[in-house]
């Protein structure tokens, strides 16, 4: 990931936490195609509001907005650390 996987987030690697997608308390794996990284601002967000994590076919993650942000929920990706 090279750094937070939150939309417009820009801190590093170094400042992230692994995120489960898929819970662990709901039997998620703990590998690689179910965590991304999350700064610890962002993994609190994503624990304790409507926003979601999802993993797309290619093996990238999306952050998903909460209704009352975009009723469409249209799947979004950080594209801050593709420079890197």
């Amino acid at each position: 990931d090279k750094g937070c996987v939150f939309v417009g987030c820009t801190r590093p690697a170094e400042w992230t936490q692994a995120h489960h997608i898929r819970h662990w308390i709901d039997l998620g794996p703990t590998d690689i195609a179910n965590l991304c990284l999350l700064c610890a601002e962002h993994h609190r967000l994503i624990h304790h509001s409507e926003w979601d994590i999802i993993m797309t076919p290619d093996g990238h993650p999306e952050c998903v907005p909460p209704k009352f942000i975009d009723p469409q929920q249209t799947p979004r990706r950080n594209y801050a650390h593709h420079h890197l």
